[in-house]
């Protein structure tokens, strides 16, 4: 057996393992590798007690990723604590967390990132999630409702895609707790007791100043009287009635014959669509339309511009003529102007008003003269009557008496 070294081969192994660990070391130090993951920030305005680096990062309780990194906000980006921003996310807890791209719902989609973008958009947010048992805590991604979660832009340009966080469960939970006990102790319990206090003893009181015995006894006779009442009702007539009331109507709905009505009324409205088919619209139209042509013809053939002097110079004879008729009806020199029409009118006013006055008063004489007018031409037709049918009687005032020869 040979036992002497073999020195070549020796030297060619030690040199294939450099080769193999600088190789490896380059290709992990470029990060070739770690393309397969997808690195998220998200920032947490509250406590992450249990949360640590390596805690798992969950999808719907699938396990999607790790944490990587933890730390504050202020320690990475540039924040100017005297300002509201500043001050509000520079205390913010900054968690960086790895994705695996395979584990993605939908992990053959070409742009990650804007998918990712489209699911926050849609309510995607992380909270932290508590184990009360073991204080254990991990990331939790789900779905929200992005009103009660709205995305709240930040003032930086974050490294890696923002996931935007929402309180825990537990948070929540406190947070409501603490606002019930907040409340509890506004209350004033003490004025409420003394409140209470008051109203049992002011309910006592009118409980014991009412004469319950009393009452029950009005509203038991009150009850008798009711049912006294409703026992005198004559029902069975109110029915009787009631019954020959539906009969009545049953009655005269038929004998309204709603049938020859409705037939009526049909035919009423077929003889007007006749009518209305019946009527020539084209001629109509036509009508109308020669019409105004008609009237456009006569407006075109007047001659307005002749009808406008015409009538400028009748308004020119017009004005002449009122110019010598104001002339002609002027007063003579030293006499003073008629009134004018507003006075002759308030005066012939003033007269109608003492006429109807003096006709008021002397009425009853009136009449009486009126009547005695009346009379007296009556009597006058009278006598012209007799005097036509016996002129002899004007003179002898009655007729001569026969001669008794003659009898």
């Amino acid at each position: 057996m040979d036992a002497k070294p073999h020195y070549f081969r020796i030297g060619l192994f030690v040199l294939v393992a450099l080769t193999l660990i600088v190789v490896g070391v380059v290709l992990f130090g470029a990060g070739l590798f770690a393309q397969s993951k997808l690195y998220v920030e998200s920032y947490f305005g509250e406590s992450i007690t249990g949360l640590s680096v390596g805690s798992p990062v969950e999808f719907r309780g699938v396990r999607i990723g790790q944490v990587e990194q933890i730390g504050f906000v202020g320690s990475v980006y540039p924040l100017d604590p005297n300002t509201p921003s500043g001050a509000r996310y520079a205390s913010c807890v900054r968690v960086i967390s790895g994705v695996l791209r395979s584990k993605l719902p939908e992990p053959g989609y070409p742009q990650v990132e804007a998918l990712l973008e489209r699911m926050v958009l849609q309510g995607l947010r992380v909270r932290v999630s508590s184990n009360i048992l073991t204080q254990q805590a991990s990331l939790e991604v789900n779905f929200l409702d992005p009103n009660r979660f709205p995305l709240e832009p930040v003032p930086w340009q974050p490294k890696y895609p923002v996931i935007p966080s929402a309180p825990g469960e537990l948070t929540t939970i406190k947070d409501s707790i603490d606002n019930i006990l907040s409340q509890l102790q506004a209350i004033d319990a003490k004025g409420l007791s003394e409140s209470l206090e008051k109203v049992f003893t002011s309910l006592n009181t009118a409980i014991t100043e009412a004469d319950l015995a009393q009452l029950s006894k009005e509203a038991y006779s009150v009850l008798q009287a009711s049912r006294g009442k409703i026992e005198a009702l004559e029902m069975e007539k109110i029915n009787a009635s009631a019954q020959q009331f539906v009969a009545s109507l049953n009655r005269a709905v038929e004998e309204a014959n709603v049938p020859a009505l409705s037939r009526q009324v049909r035919g009423i409205l077929d003889q007007t669509d006749q009518k209305l088919a019946a009527l020539d619209a084209k001629k109509i139209n036509a009508d109308i339309e020669r019409v105004l042509a008609s009237l456009e013809k006569a407006v075109a053939d007047a001659n307005v511009p002749a009808i406008s002097g015409q009538a400028q110079a009748l308004m020119a004879e017009l004005r002449t003529t009122n110019k010598y008729l104001q002339q002609l009806l002027a007063p003579p020199p030293g006499i003073s102007p008629p009134p004018s029409i507003p006075e002759a009118v308030a005066r012939l006013s003033q007269t109608l008003a003492r006429f109807n006055a003096l006709i008021s008063t002397e009425r009853p004489g009136i009449e009486r003269i009126l009547t005695d007018l009346r009379e007296l031409t009556d009597s006058l037709k009278g006598l012209i009557s007799t005097i036509e049918e016996n002129p002899s009687e004007l003179l002898f005032s009655r007729p001569p008496k026969k001669s008794e020869v003659v009898k």
